[in-house]
């Protein structure tokens, strides 16, 4: 059996890996929210901080990935731009719209503080996201060919990673206008600090443009015979050992050269993940288990019913946008949190396990339903209308009346 999966060198119609990775990702954001607000201080052990702290990673490595797909031809050549900015804007209205003060105009008529105002503007992993495509697009559009693309994207990556302590050094970027310090580095200024700025977080985009080209180079174009380069499981392998030989290498006890790079020039030190060797174990851990979940994935033929986590890495935006409106927004309301006693930090580990199980099903949920929705085009078209058209006259009209 496994010899025959080996040799299957049908070429891919869909990279269930990735679509497997994204849903999980999917899940642990939503049990990385539900815990940072619900569960009490000092009860979060190490190992799942860690754990928790590769869902961003995944996510910008899914976007990159996913855009090397996308953007280059199977037959050659670059699709246009004008669907993938679409919607690149459509994630950047949405990006903005969760640090919006208010979904009306008497909201925004309202807001007059200027910690309101940089709160709004800082960088969120939707806008870095965003931005580290926009970047990847203008690289793929200038090089044109995708070997090159890869290789410059990799360099790009490895160089972003190596820049990011000097990046982040005390002082870079204060007082440079927002978003734009934002970009470079997550220090603290006029009590805002950006959460995703590129450096590093780009390198996880780029290098999962890398690994979408090699994909397409090995998985996706077929040879004159008809088959590909390499069956799934071969790749699937490939990605295991990579990521294997990455974050062995980032979990090395000492590197000392990282005293000579970084230390003198970001002499205090503070610079936490923003290391190419922290890089290379987040990284590394992700290929794991992007590999194992694809694994998984491609023993699940005789399993019956939908697949869930499935709908969930292809519906991952709705989710997102769901699960913080749900946790930040609904469950924070003064008399939801009266009527059930879910103040933040107030639960215990059974507690917060019962809100993320809720919270997991019902996003899984809604991603079933919406693609079952998404098959019919019409309805599809109405229900994004009417939601435009309502949230529209909720804007001009919400809020004025305390």
């Amino acid at each position: 059996m496994f010899k025959g999966h080996w040799n299957d060198r049908t070429p891919a119609r869909r990279c269930d890996w990735i679509d497997q990775l994204r849903g999980w990702a999917v899940l642990l954001m939503i049990e990385v929210h539900v815990v940072n607000v619900w569960l009490r201080q000092g009860m979060l052990p190490d190992w799942l901080n860690y754990v928790n702290g590769l869902v961003a990673p995944s996510f910008i490595l899914c976007a990159g990935f996913s855009l090397a797909l996308a953007i280059f031809k199977p037959t050659g050549g670059l699709r246009a731009f004008g669907r993938s900015g679409k919607r690149l804007a459509f994630l950047m209205v949405c990006a903005y719209a969760l640090h919006a003060p208010g979904l009306t105009l008497a909201s925004w008529v309202r807001l007059d503080s200027p910690l309101a105002w940089r709160t709004f503007l800082q960088i969120d992993v939707l806008q870095c996201i965003v931005i580290s495509l926009l970047v990847l697009h203008g690289l793929a559009r200038v090089l044109r060919r995708p070997e090159v693309f890869a290789v410059a994207a990799l360099g790009l990556a490895l160089g972003v990673a190596l820049a990011a302590p000097f990046a982040w050094c005390p002082g870079v970027g204060d007082g440079w206008v927002l978003p734009v310090r934002g970009l470079i580095n997550g220090n603290m200024d006029h009590g805002v600090a950006s959460l995703f700025p590129l450096f590093p977080w780009f390198s996880f985009a780029a290098i999962g443009a890398t690994l979408g080209v090699t994909y397409r180079h090995l998985r996706v174009i077929p040879q004159p015979d008809g088959l590909v380069r390499w069956s799934e499981t071969r790749w699937l392998l490939a990605l295991a050992l990579i990521g294997g030989i990455s974050s062995l290498w980032g979990s090395l006890p000492t590197h000392d050269w990282l005293d000579v790079w970084a230390y003198p020039a970001n002499d205090s030190g503070s610079f936490g993940n923003s290391t190419l060797p922290s890089v290379a174990r987040r990284l590394g851990n992700v290929c794991m288990v992007g590999a194992f979940l694809g694994a998984l994935e491609g023993m699940r033929g005789c399993w019956p019913g939908p697949n869930g986590v499935q709908a969930a890495g292809r519906e991952s935006l709705l989710d997102y946008m769901l699960h913080l409106n749900l946790i930040f927004g609904l469950l924070m309301m003064e008399s939801i949190q009266s009527f059930t006693g879910w103040r933040p930090h107030s639960q215990g580990w059974l507690g917060t396990l019962a809100l993320t199980g809720a919270l997991i099903a019902l996003n899984l949920m809604a991603a079933l339903a919406w693609q079952r929705v998404r098959q019919n085009p019409a309805l599809t078209r109405i229900i994004h209308h009417g939601a435009l058209a309502v949230l529209g006259v909720w804007f001009l009209a919400g809020g004025w009346i305390k």
